[in-house]
């Protein structure tokens, strides 16, 4: 078969690869960086560009007419989209000779729609989470195509974005490798039922807001889930966003102290700040508003901010 792919994640680059060793890849469509820049985990292709420059081409809109024209003229097969956000019109889907083949990161039909990693760590009240990636024949509506393939992983209480998206790449090849066989003699796939289906939607920067009253394990998960390379969970502090990268659950702290306090400052550790109730966390890596990224001991060492200051107030 010969097989185009569409995509600007590293999950992209990784297909690719894998499509060169099995089949015939004709082209590879990644997305424009001039739309790339403002793009969370963007891939641009630099080495496949050196390597075949006239088998890419960079589109700002996959349904505009240079964007189809150039894919028709490869006259693929089979398109295999994995990780693009603009949703496939009519025309656009109808140019492979067989269909095209969307992976999702969910076992469709639960978890159709946009930002499902980020969300589903959000929400696992830190737990692990049995989860999985789907391959699916994709229409113009979004993610209810029939399954093509399915392969289960676990998003666990130590990954973070960053990992989780891993086990999705993994899991990608995995069933890029068993199922491109299966189309070449016909292989078609299998309707979705309507038994548990979900949807999530896009984030918005808004929604990374974390507050200092939740519970440890609540703000965690949102720094778990919006992490690098996403633009990350912040607090609201006196002088802007304190971005905050990384935390673990502290010690019980009393309810008299106000949620927000640093109890503890401890160099090559981290600073220890009450939240919630009763609970504390250590804050690890971070970006201070207007600052670049570092530990958040050495920022308040070199603020000369002590335990007992409100980091609310900082």
């Amino acid at each position: 078969m010969k097989i185009l792919i569409v995509g600007c994640t590293p999950l992209a680059s990784k297909v690719t690869k894998e499509v060169e060793k099995i089949s015939k890849l004709v082209g590879v469509v990644g997305l424009h960086p001039e739309m790339g820049a403002h793009k969370s985990n963007y891939e641009n292709f630099a080495t496949f560009s050196k390597r075949r420059p006239s088998d890419i081409f960079f589109s700002k809109d996959i349904n505009d007419v240079a964007s189809r024209f150039w894919m028709q003229q490869k006259q693929p097969d089979l398109i295999i989209q994995c990780g693009w956000s603009q949703i496939f019109k009519k025309e656009t889907l109808q140019i492979p000779k067989i269909f095209c083949a969307g992976i999702h990161p969910s076992p469709l039909p639960s978890g159709r729609g946009a930002a499902i990693i980020n969300w589903k760590i959000i929400e696992s009240g830190g737990k692990d989470i049995p989860w999985g990636n789907s391959l699916f024949v994709m229409e113009e509506k979004t993610d209810m195509g029939e399954i093509l393939d399915f392969e289960p992983f676990v998003i666990e209480k130590r990954d973070t974005v960053r990992s989780a998206y891993l086990k999705v790449d993994r899991s990608s090849l995995i069933m890029i490798n068993r199922i491109i066989p299966k189309i070449a003699q016909g292989f078609r796939g299998q309707k979705q039922g309507a038994d548990g289906a979900t949807r999530y939607f896009k984030r918005k920067p808004e929604d990374g807001e974390i507050q200092i009253s939740w519970g440890a394990t609540q703000i965690i998960d949102y720094i778990r889930g919006l992490t690098h390379p996403f633009p990350g969970a912040f607090l609201k502090i006196k002088t802007g966003n304190l971005l905050l990268w990384g935390a673990t659950k502290g010690p019980y702290a009393p309810k008299q102290i106000p949620p927000g306090e640093i109890l503890e400052i401890i160099k090559g550790q981290g600073t220890l700040i009450k939240c919630g109730v009763d609970e504390s966390i250590w804050l690890k890596a971070i970006s201070p508003p207007a600052d670049y990224e570092c530990w958040s001991d050495k920022w308040l060492s070199e603020k000369q901010v002590f335990a007992g200051a409100n980091i609310l107030v900082l």
